[in-house]
């Protein structure tokens, strides 16, 4: 079984997200779940490796919910499109998984 999942929600998140992903390439899976974004977040992150699903938003639990289903570790770390993990947080979240 993997250990770490990552969802990251997004809209119009092109300006971000590349970083967010980099910041989390130790997880196991990421997952995007996206508003149905204009701009080029959804192919940013296709071209990630990561698993892009869509969602009408209605607010933010219940997107972060609907991706929940899709995680398939035993740990789920949310993060937001401009959010970063820097290296000492990383290294903490592995030695606790």
């Amino acid at each position: 079984m993997k250990k770490l999942s990552v969802i990251i929600p997004t809209f119009n998140e092109e300006n971000y997200i590349e970083k967010a992903i980099r910041s989390v390439r130790f997880a196991d899976e990421i997952i995007v779940v996206d508003s149905f974004s204009s701009d080029k977040t959804v192919d940013i992150a296709k071209k990630s490796n990561c698993t892009v699903i869509q969602r009408q938003f209605d607010n933010f639990s219940n997107q972060k919910n609907f991706a929940l289903q899709y995680a398939t570790a035993e740990w789920v770390l949310f993060i937001d499109a401009d959010e970063r993990i820097p290296f000492a947080l990383k290294q903490e979240i592995l030695d606790v998984i």
